[in-house]
């Protein structure tokens, strides 16, 4: 439990760092269609490396999502949100106010009450067609995705499209969750295993088309908080559960750590300075 335990915080560490990168890159593209947005990002050292952080983040987060319950690793997730606003700070020349301080204990806190409260937990154990259900729902989201990117640009579009990649990465939490035994071949007939590529690659589209849209602050708050309460919605759904006797000390310890994360990354950096992340201003 203890390593699964560390790896939900290094997974919350990548992922922070990972959105500041990827806000960068995305602030220097013109590019409005999916297509040409994706392809200049795919050349852009930034959202490479912000991707490779996402990568491993995920990695970490599998490790922790096959012993522990989603809501354990999901309000880790959120705790990222903390990790963005402060790296945003640094990054932009601004320091954090005693309120951005306590909002930084509340996290650390609620994440501590939260792990008090988990009991060690395989893999979910589901029917076939549970498998075969998240599949096709991620298969759904991913044509959402590719019909925001024919959305107009605006801040109520770019929170929409937020909430979509947060509900993207939330499916991907579950998908991993109810995967099967991770082992060739057996894996590579799991419905499971395909519906965690398609959402994930949907999750990623759609984040880098909210954070065009939208200043990093707000995209980044409004796709995490989906995230954490979806898929930790979406982990009770499959059996997930605290300690005997626990369930208000794990209520109390997620609400505290993603109210905290929601209120540092609201107050954390100016919502409308991501652009002074990238070297350059997007051209046009």
């Amino acid at each position: 439990m203890l390593l699964a335990v560390v790896a939900v915080a290094g997974a919350a560490l990548c992922y922070g760092a990972s959105a500041v990168l990827q806000a960068a890159a995305v602030a220097r593209s013109a590019r409005t269609d999916l297509t040409g947005l994706l392809g200049g990002l795919a050349r852009d050292p930034r959202y490479l490396g912000g991707l490779f952080l996402v990568v491993a983040g995920f990695l970490l987060s599998v490790v922790a999502i096959r012993a522990l319950p989603l809501f354990v690793v999901q309000a880790g997730r959120a705790s990222s949100l903390g990790v963005t606003a402060v790296l945003a700070a640094l990054v932009l020349g601004t320091g954090l106010h005693d309120r951005e301080k306590l909002a930084l204990g509340g996290v650390t806190v609620g994440l501590v009450a939260v792990a008090l409260a988990a009991t060690p937990q395989g893999p979910a154990v589901v029917p076939g067609a549970v498998r075969w259900a998240v599949l096709a729902a991620a298969v759904l989201l991913a044509g959402l995705t590719l019909a925001a990117a024919r959305t107009r640009s605006s801040a109520r579009t770019a929170g929409l499209i937020a909430a979509l990649a947060g509900s993207c990465f939330g499916l991907l939490a579950l998908a991993a969750r109810v995967l099967g035994p991770i082992a060739i071949p057996g894996v590579l007939t799991d419905p499971a295993a395909y519906a965690a590529g398609v959402a994930g690659v949907a999750g990623l589209a759609a984040g880098a088309l909210a954070l065009q849209r939208g200043a990093v602050v707000a995209v980044t708050t409004i796709m995490v908080a989906t995230e954490a309460v979806s898929g930790s919605l979406l982990g009770l759904a499959v059996g997930d559960r605290p300690a005997s006797g626990m369930a208000w000390l794990a209520a109390l310890g997620f609400v505290v750590t993603v109210g905290s994360a929601l209120f540092l990354s609201r107050f954390g950096a100016p919502a409308g300075d991501v652009e002074g992340l990238a070297d350059e201003p997007a051209p046009g």
